[in-house]
C-alpha cells in the first residue's frame, strides 16, 4: 500500500484513543485528527475503495503526511500491547563459542501497563533518559516493549536497556506497515500470536547464560590440552539443559537440538522429540475419544502450563477434529496455545489451565463414549 493511500487509524477527538474505520461515522462525523501532524481527517467509507482515513485541510484533501501512517500504526499497537492483562514471552536463545543455552518462554500476567511517551505518563519518567514504548507491570518484575515500524531499536538505545537491566521485547510491525489494511482487532491478534515478530533486545538473564557457556568452553579447552578428549564425550553441553534434565544420561543418544521460541531448546529429530517428552512430563492423564485418545499432561516448567497430544485410533482417525475442537476451547477460554513441533501435540498456558481442559476433556469424552465406534 503506497503511503499516500490514507490511514488505517486515527485520533479520536472524543476519547483520546486511537480507533480505526469501522467505528467510526463517515466523512468529518467521525471527529478524528491524524496523531503525527494533527490535521483533521475525513473517514472514507465508500463502496469501491479500501475504506482509510484521508487528511482534510481547509476544506480540501491533502496527501497523507510524511510519517502518518507510521505513526498510527506504532501508536495503536502501543495502545493494544497495554491493554493486555497476559502475555506470552519468548524463549531467550543465548550462543557462545559454538555453543548455546535457552530458557523456555513462560506466560506473564499484567498486573497494570504504563505508556511513558503519553502526556499523562510524562513525569514519571522525567527523570529516565530512556523511555520504552509500553511499560507491562508483573508481580515481581516489569518488561519493556519497543513496537519497530520503519526504526529497529539502535545500538545506543541498546546500551541504554542494558544500563536499567530491564528486559525488553521489541516486536517487529514492518511486514504490517508495508502491507496496510489493518484494523485494531487484526492487529491485536497478529501482535498476540505471532511469535515470529517478537524478540528479545535485551534480556536480564542472558549475561549469566553467556558466562556459563564461556565457562564451559574454558573447561571444554582445558580438558582437550590435558588430553582427556575421551571424557570430553561424556560431558553435556549446557545448551542442551533442558534435555539434560528430562532424559536419562544416554537414553536418546547424541542429540540435535534446534530453537522453539515457546519452549527453548528441544530435539531436531521428531523421534527423539517424544522421547524427550515421555521424559519431561508426568504421566499423563488419558481420555478415550472417539477414534482417537488424548493426552494431557502438567508442563514441568510451571503450574499454569501443560500439555495435549491427540492420538489416532483406526484408519479413519478424528484427531485432527479434536484438535481443531481444542483451539477453539483454547480461544473462548482465554488460554495461549502453541504448537509443540510433533503432530496434534500443543502447549496451553494460563490461569487454572490444566483443570479447565480437564473438564473440557472429560466433557468430550463423556460425549463421545455415547457414539459408536466405526470399524
Amino acid at each position: 500500500m503506497k503511503n499516500d493511500e490514507g490511514l488505517d487509524f486515527a485520533l479520536s477527538h472524543k476519547t483520546g484513543r486511537i480507533v480505526d474505520i469501522r467505528m467510526v461515522e463517515r466523512g468529518l462525523a467521525c471527529g478524528c485528527v491524524c496523531p503525527n501532524c494533527g490535521a483533521e481527517l475525513l473517514a472514507r467509507k465508500g463502496r469501491k475503495n479500501r475504506h482509510h482515513f484521508a487528511h482534510h485541510v481547509a476544506g480540501r484533501t491533502h496527501p497523507t503526511c510524511e510519517g502518518g501512517r507510521e505513526s498510527t500504526l506504532h501508536r495503536a499497537a502501543r495502545q493494544i500491547i497495554a491493554g493486555w492483562r497476559s502475555i506470552e514471552l519468548p524463549a531467550l536463545l543465548v550462543k557462545e563459542g559454538g555453543r548455546q543455552a535457552a530458557l523456555p518462554g513462560r506466560v506473564l500476567s499484567v498486573g497494570r501497563s504504563e505508556l511513558p511517551d503519553d502526556p499523562g505518563e510524562r513525569s514519571l519518567w522525567s527523570n529516565v533518559n530512556i523511555r520504552p514504548d509500553v511499560v507491562l507491570h508483573g508481580k515481581d518484575e516489569q518488561i519493556w516493549c519497543e513496537v519497530k515500524v520503519a526504526h529497529a531499536v539502535d545500538d545506543s538505545k541498546r546500551a541504554q536497556l542494558q544500563c536499567y537491566r530491564v528486559s525488553t521485547l521489541e516486536f517487529d510491525l514492518s511486514q504490517m506497515y508495508r502491507n496496510g489494511g489493518w484494523n485494531l482487532t487484526t492487529l491485536d491478534l497478529a501482535l498476540r500470536t505471532d511469535m515470529s515478530i517478537r524478540e528479545w533486545v535485551f534480556h536480564v538473564s542472558e549475561a549469566q547464560l553467556r558466562r556459563r557457556l564461556q565457562e564451559e568452553v574454558r573447561e571444554a579447552d582445558a580438558l582437550q590440552r590435558t588430553k582427556l578428549a575421551e571424557s570430553q564425550r561424556h560431558l553435556r553441553n549446557d545448551a542442551n539443559a533442558q534435555l539434560r534434565i528430562v532424559a536419562g544420561e544416554g537414553d536418546v543418544g547424541p542429540v540435535e537440538m534446534m530453537f522453539h521460541p515457546a519452549f527453548g531448546l528441544i530435539p531436531k529429530d521428531p523421534v527423539k522429540r517424544l522421547a524427550v517428552l515421555s521424559r519431561a512430563y508426568p504421566e499423563p492423564k488419558i481420555f478415550h475419544l472417539n477414534r482417537a485418545i488424548a493426552f494431557l499432561r502438567h508442563h514441568p516448567h510451571g503450574d499454569r502450563s501443560c500439555l495435549v497430544t491427540f492420538g489416532g485410533l483406526g484408519p479413519a482417525s478424528r484427531t485432527s477434529e479434536y484438535d481443531a475442537a481444542l483451539s477453539e476451547f483454547a480461544r473462548a477460554a482465554g488460554l495461549n496455545c502453541v504448537y509443540f513441533g510433533i503432530a496434534e501435540s500443543r502447549l496451553l498456558r494460563g490461569e487454572h489451565c490444566y483443570e479447565r481442559l480437564d473438564q473440557f476433556l472429560t466433557e468430550l469424552q463423556a460425549r463421545d463414549s455415547e457414539i459408536p465406534n466405526c470399524r
